[in-house]
């Protein structure tokens, strides 16, 4: 099975044409793709982003401007600029004269952000179904349904599973026709992204069923759009209990940091 976390050192893979012509794009699904128009902070921001998220640079792990510069082969100032964009997104701290560290995943933070999730995907689910979905992006959904089976099947890995779950959603967002939401929820998605990694690395068996984004499909190709809200505030619910049953087994309160556990 191939390692969760090693998406940021893969291959670059083509977008589908109907996620490709998506105008807000998980993170997730830009890895290896080609990002034009960013200046040295924008990509010094995406490179180091991209680090935390796959837990490359794990929580609690410590670096300094310096090192990041030599490994991205650029001066200490776009980087600087970049660590105070990711101070502000709430994904490192600033140690006094002793450098950087990667924020804490807690559970209390965990729980609200999994809460807004099943807030916004519902509700998208639900305006996509009213507005009715296009052909190719249902096609699109019912290949990426299709991928939870796989991986009960041994035919697929981790990683794809989660790179399945989080295009499903980001294509029913764009489908729902509020840009707005659409950004809000690929927002959420790229921060929830770390916790499902988390999860996914003290538990592997943590991940979504065989069916259950078949239900949304299902929903969206009715036109249900009570059903389809439901149907996938079902998944989103289910995902966090899962996350909080899981994450419990490496805290002893609900804001204590998330620990990382050991590779193999």
């Amino acid at each position: 099975m191939a390692s969760l976390i090693a998406d940021g050192r893969e291959a670059s893979r083509p977008l589908h044409p109907v996620t490709g012509a998506m105008a807000h794009l998980p993170a997730l699904l830009l890895v290896g793709q080609e990002v034009t128009g960013l200046d040295r902070t924008g990509q010094a921001y995406r490179a180091i982003r991209r680090q935390i998220i796959d837990l490359t640079l794990p929580p609690g792990s410590s670096f300094s401007e310096a090192s990041l510069a030599r490994q991205w082969q650029m001066s200490k100032t776009p980087v600087r600029e970049a660590l105070g964009r990711l101070r502000r997104d709430g994904l490192v701290d600033a140690l006094p004269r002793a450098g950087y560290v990667v924020s804490p995943i807690t559970l209390q933070d965990t729980d609200d952000l999994c809460a807004l999730r099943t807030l916004l995907a519902g509700e998208s689910a639900a305006a996509a179904a009213r507005r009715g979905v296009e052909g190719p992006a249902l096609e699109r959904l019912e290949e990426l349904a299709e991928v939870p089976g796989a991986l009960a099947a041994g035919e697929a890995d981790l990683e794809q599973s989660l790179r399945a779950g989080i295009e499903f959603e980001a294509v029913i967002a764009d489908a729902g026709g509020n840009g707005r939401y659409a950004k809000a929820i690929v927002g959420v998605l790229d921060e929830l992204e770390r916790v499902l990694r988390m999860a996914a690395l003290i538990a592997p068996e943590v991940a979504s069923p065989p069916g259950e984004l078949a239900g949304v499909h299902e929903r969206l190709r009715a036109r249900d759009a009570d059903g389809a809200r439901e149907a996938m505030r079902g998944r989103c619910e289910r995902v966090r209990r899962d996350v909080s049953r899981v994450l419990t087994k490496s805290a002893s309160v609900s804001r204590a940091g998330i620990e990382m556990p050991p590779r193999t």
